[in-house]
């Protein structure tokens, strides 16, 4: 059953008062409901995750060997250290975004905090950034909403081919937000190593 996140509690607003304008987000599908209830209360009718909670991960751009590209739009690589998969230990995170279909799509990397992964590589050799095996690769592809059991009235939704990817910190543990270019679903899902995720809850907006 769906359920329909209108307004946000007292609570929400004294914790993060940026948030003022009443969330219209519809909850479909979830693994711990009072969680992703007050997740859902932090994203806009857009799917837009509130800005104060994207302060809490801090990212900079990635000064590369050789010759870097003329803007960074669609060519660009973002690095922060945060615990990723909140097991105690930091993560050097790199966040690539790239247009190869047209649209900016991210991708994420991880490695141990200490990595040296950024000083091996160059713009004209980034073989040892993606060669590792932990990773969020999805850009032309896919990532079906299938994991959480959602009404059976809705067709079976599916991000794809262009990714939009923000990790953020919610109560001292690490989660990351997915959606598309179309902005209508968005994932919750926790990082689990390697290139798994556990998802978590099904945000749904109407189409823009």
């Amino acid at each position: 059953m769906a359920i329909r996140i209108t307004g946000m509690g007292s609570l929400l607003v004294a914790v993060i008062p940026a948030v003022t304008a009443a969330a219209s987000v519809e909850l479909t599908a979830f693994s711990d409901k009072p969680f992703c209830e007050k997740v859902a209360t932090l994203f806009g009718e857009r799917l837009d995750l509130n800005a104060e909670l994207l302060k809490k991960v801090q990212w900079e751009p990635v000064q590369l060997k050789g010759q870097g590209p003329p803007t960074r739009r669609c060519s660009s690589l973002d690095r922060t250290k945060m615990d990723l998969d909140s097991d105690g230990q930091e993560d050097l995170v790199v966040k690539a975004t790239f247009c190869p279909k047209g649209s900016p799509s991210d991708s994420l990397y991880v490695f141990p905090a200490d990595s040296t992964v950024l000083e091996q590589s160059s713009w004209q050799d980034l073989s040892p950034l993606l060669a590792t095996q932990n990773k969020f690769e999805r850009t032309g592809g896919t990532y079906p909403l299938t994991a959480l059991r959602i009404d059976k009235a809705l067709d079976s939704p599916v991000l794809t081919t262009s990714f939009s990817l923000q990790p953020f910190i919610l109560d001292d543990r690490s989660y990351i937000s997915m959606t598309d270019k179309r902005r209508e679903w968005i994932v919750i899902a926790t990082y689990r190593g390697a290139e798994q995720f556990e998802d978590l809850c099904y945000l749904h907006a109407g189409k823009f």
